[in-house]
């Protein structure tokens, strides 16, 4: 019975639901019609598996290894965390919030605030305007809630994407930095850093794929999840080629 009821929840939710639609329309229609809704079909189905967002994912996931406690610590001269977006007042704070994927990188890099002795600088500002506040401000009031003293501080407020993360730490001065995103976006970032002068040491968090599971029946169900992670991964590959071409 469980099992019958987790194939129907897979099912008629999304992208399960149009996945079953676009299957019947595939049915139905003359034939001449058939190859758009399947290639359709094929197209969200596959994106929507684990087995193909992880082989698409885990790539960038596994493009640098987690921080190791070999590193000098003396090395660097701050701790740099990317922006992940904020939720725009948020009801339970009454106020902006960052989202799940940025507090993830805010507290592991509050984690290593004992292990380098540095500035912890976040970088992030507004991508477009809509009245909220620049995501830095936000993680400030996270990062001192958690204990950071505000002399260790710096919010960076102006970058709009990944590329002007990176400038601006090199404009505000710093050459050597951990760096702290999430591991699907490290590879990127540390792109991005490298280009503009500044040596890293990264420091995934936020890992998406599972480790060490082996797939069973449900894993090749389809998931937002999943389709999720597959977005992730696109997304990083994209940005990757639209970089190397816009910044040279």
């Amino acid at each position: 019975m469980i099992f019958l009821s987790k194939v129907f929840t897979y099912l008629i939710l999304p992208p399960g639901c149009f996945i079953v639609i676009l299957f019947l329309v595939f049915i139905f229609i003359p034939k001449k019609k058939k190859i758009f809704p399947l290639l359709s079909l094929l197209i969200l189905y596959l994106l929507s598996i684990q087995p193909v967002s992880d082989m698409l994912l885990k790539p960038l996931e596994d493009a640098y290894p987690p921080l190791s406690s070999e590193f000098k610590k003396d090395w660097p001269q701050a701790i740099v965390i990317l922006g992940g977006g904020i939720i725009q007042g948020s009801p339970e704070a009454g106020q902006d919030t960052l989202t799940s994927d940025a507090i993830k990188r805010v507290v592991y890099a509050f984690s290593l605030r004992d292990i380098f002795n540095v500035p912890i600088i976040f970088s992030g500002g507004k991508t477009f305007e809509y009245g909220q506040e620049p995501e830095a401000i936000t993680a400030g009031r996270l990062l001192v809630s958690l204990g950071l003293p505000n002399k260790r501080l710096i919010l960076e407020t102006f970058s709009r994407n990944t590329w002007e993360n990176a400038r601006e730490t090199m404009i505000l001065g710093f050459e050597k930095i951990v760096l702290v995103t999430s591991a699907y976006h490290v590879k990127r970032s540390v792109y991005c850093f490298n280009r503009q002068g500044v040596s890293v040491i990264a420091a995934p968090t936020d890992y998406k794929c599972d480790r060490g599971r082996k797939y069973n029946f449900f894993s090749f169900m389809p998931t937002i999840s999943s389709l999720y992670n597959s977005y992730l991964a696109l997304h990083e590959y994209i940005g990757l080629l639209i970089y190397r071409v816009i910044y040279k």
